[in-house]
């Protein structure tokens, strides 16, 4: 389908200071650009970073953030994020279709508890933690053939897992807006805010978290 991706999902937050979180992260040099619809920044270009709350989650896409995220570890922004949001699930997503390459990483409880990523060079890079609900639909429908996992769709042709790793994000995706990637339309209407940095940021002690979010009670969160 053509998909490229570079954003992560925060559950449950109802509000954020975008500049405020960047300044936590360790990005001291950022300015403002214009703000994009989610389809134009859920693929956001390298300096970039997008901002936004959809779904009542926060949502940043950025390249310098997430590409540390496919690891066993946390990496130095999972951890500010982890102590900014510690009763939140944060969702890693990245998608390039030139390489075939896909990845999540979910954290829970400040630690990982799932995370699979690969491309069409190297196969299935790493695939750490139990499955989760959202994927079993598409595991079902695979079987391992000489030590490779094979997936037969609707048609009888075999897929190899490169091949159907966009189809697990966008269903990682529907656990968080209820709606699967491909199918959700609001993404061309939801805006964020952009910022470009010079460089990549360094990641300081988290501040503390008082003036930069306002949560959902606890009582409602899922």
């Amino acid at each position: 389908m053509g998909w490229k991706t570079a954003s992560l999902i925060i559950s449950n937050v109802t509000t954020v200071d975008a500049e405020k979180l960047l300044q936590e992260l360790g990005f001291e040099q950022f300015k403002k650009i214009g703000d994009e619809p989610y389809d134009v920044a859920i693929y956001p270009k390298e300096q970039q970073i997008f901002v936004g709350i959809y779904h009542q989650h926060l949502v940043i896409s950025s390249w310098q953030i997430t590409d540390p995220s496919f690891s066993k570890e946390l990496s130095k922004y999972e951890q500010v994020l982890t102590a900014l949001f510690p009763a939140s699930e944060i969702c890693t997503m990245q998608l390039h279709s030139v390489v075939n390459h896909w990845g999540y990483a979910i954290i829970k409880n400040g630690e990982k508890m799932r995370v699979r990523c690969g491309n069409a060079d190297e196969g299935t890079i790493i695939d750490f933690g139990e499955p989760l609900q959202e994927e079993l639909a598409l595991l079902s429908k695979s079987k391992l053939e000489g030590g490779k996992r094979m997936y037969y769709l609707d048609d009888k042709e075999p897929y190899e897992e490169h091949q159907v790793g966009e189809n697990f994000v966008a269903e990682i995706y529907k656990r968080y807006t209820g709606v699967n990637l491909f199918k959700d339309d609001a993404i061309f209407e939801f805006n964020l805010v952009g910022f470009e940095t010079p460089k990549p940021g360094s990641v300081k002690t988290p501040l503390s978290t008082s003036t930069l979010i306002t949560k959902k009670p606890w009582w409602k969160i899922w």
